[in-house]
């Protein structure tokens, strides 16, 4: 009889290198995320989704930098009659960076493991500390943390913070945070809804109702920037600084846009008044960052399916022009082209960006691409991480 070509070798030998496969992937991923990191402490890496500029003893700021430093992948599972397609990760956690932009490195860095995907993280400084607030999502539960400035020590956690606060005693099921605001909105496990903190006084309210009775009151004569429309309508846009009782320019922040071009609906709903600060137009102009010195806007050069972004910094008190950023001294891709992807449009982009000022710094967040420093007094571009 015959015998047949023995298969069993083959069978083994693939089975050994179909499992070698898995076995290398693994380690890459083990080194990329745990070895090379320990190897270069000093570089960031990793998607960035928030930043924080926190001052420092030295006089020179800080840069907090988020970072997703999972390894996300997109999985599909399929049963009988069903298929689902989700998003997972592998070593899920978030890294904080705290960037020196004198020394241009960076000179603390921590993790914090995580149990499922990041959806919405946040980072702010605020009450002189710098916080992150992050909303759950599938294992993961929703926190909110604190941290001093000075060191990147933990000054308090989720646990501590409901601890302290007896209206939370039944637990965190929702966190949302308000740059504008700089308030944490919180719903409880055990049915409340809407309860503010705010992170400057570190004043904790039952709903918004309690929130804006604390502040609708004050008579305290204040200002603040506004982007409003040109007469003509659309994209058109002017700076005009707003001033009034402080109380009502906080109630009705989200429309003052509406009103500041019309000076009788504005002194009707707010009791304030408008300064028109220069004549110029802003193409669809937002102001990412003012404080009491300037207001940095951006805006487009033209409208259109292509356009590129232009950033501007104005001083207040005098409303002249500080200094100009042109598209060439930006990220390539916060350019507009529509007609190569339309996920480029500006309604699409415009919430990706975030510009943050303290002292003489100046940085822009481009969230997924990277950051940028500049000199507040000249305009000029400091230093670029891309990550």
């Amino acid at each position: 009889m015959a015998q047949g070509i023995p298969q069993t070798p083959k069978v083994k030998g693939a089975t050994k290198i179909g499992c070698m496969v898995p076995l290398l992937i693994i380690g890459a991923l083990a080194f990329y995320f745990f070895a090379y990191p320990a190897l270069t402490p000093d570089t960031i890496r990793g998607n960035v989704l928030a930043t924080a500029l926190a001052p420092s003893k030295d006089g020179a700021p800080k840069l907090w930098v988020l970072t997703d430093n999972s390894f996300n992948c997109i999985m599909k599972t399929e049963t009988p009659g069903r298929m689902s397609i989700g998003r997972e990760c592998l070593f899920c956690n978030f890294r904080v960076y705290v960037y020196d932009p004198v020394k241009e490195k960076a000179v603390t860095r921590f993790d914090t493991p995580l149990e499922d995907i990041i959806t919405v993280i946040d980072m702010a400084y605020a009450g002189g500390k710098v916080w992150i607030i992050m909303g759950g999502y599938g294992k993961n539960e929703p926190r909110i943390e604190a941290y001093d400035p000075e060191t990147a020590r933990l000054v308090m956690d989720t646990k501590s913070f409901t601890a302290d606060h007896p209206l939370l005693k039944g637990g965190l099921a929702a966190i949302y945070y308000s740059d504008r605001e700089h308030t944490v909105s919180i719903n409880t496990k055990d049915g409340l809804q809407g309860v503010k903190f705010c992170l400057e006084t570190g004043d904790l309210f039952r709903d918004h109702g309690e929130w804006r009775s604390a502040f609708i009151r004050d008579d305290t004569r204040d200002s603040v920037a506004v982007m409003a429309r040109d007469r003509s309508g659309g994209p058109r846009k002017k700076l005009v600084l707003v001033s009034g009782p402080r109380g009502k320019l906080m109630d009705h922040a989200t429309s003052l846009d509406s009103y500041a071009g019309d000076e009788h609906s504005l002194n009707f709903f707010t009791g304030a008044t408008g300064k028109l600060l220069t004549e110029k137009i802003f193409l669809e102009g937002i102001i990412y960052h003012q404080d009491r010195d300037c207001a940095i806007i951006m805006y487009l050069d033209q409208i259109g399916k292509q356009a590129n972004r232009i950033m501007t910094c104005y001083d207040l008190a005098t409303g002249r022009r500080k200094w100009t950023v042109p598209p060439d001294q930006m990220f390539k891709k916060m350019k507009i082209d529509e007609e190569d992807d339309s996920f480029s449009s500006l309604f699409f982009t415009k919430d990706t960006i975030r510009v943050r000022r303290t002292g003489d710094l100046v940085v822009l967040q481009l969230k997924g691409v990277g950051l940028m420093g500049f000199d507040y007094k000249t305009g000029k571009k400091l230093w670029t991480l891309d990550i």
